[in-house]
């Protein structure tokens, strides 16, 4: 409840700061540090293909939680990885 307050403040301050400077205010989406976690992850997830590397960085207990938690499958990603295999096999 305090950094809900806290954040309606820091609002407040600066809609009444940009409206006396005539400009829009600046303000940063609301996030947290498990949204940089979350991401962090994403992207290790992207750049890594051992889920036991990356449960271990994460510091996950379970491999279950790094599969259906963090372990998202972009299509870029899928894209990417058929074209590497695609590389790699060799048809004669």
């Amino acid at each position: 409840m305090r950094s809900t307050v806290l954040r309606q403040t820091i609002i407040n301050e600066e809609t009444a700061e940009a409206k006396k400077e005539k400009r829009e205010p600046l303000l940063l989406p609301d996030f947290s540090a498990h949204h940089l976690r979350h991401t962090f992850c994403t992207r290790l997830c992207e750049n890594e293909t051992n889920l036991k590397v990356i449960q271990s960085v994460m510091g996950h207990k379970d491999i279950q939680t790094t599969m259906d938690i963090y372990a998202d499958c972009t299509e870029d990603k899928k894209k990417e990885v058929i074209k590497n295999m695609e590389d790699k096999i060799f048809i004669l």
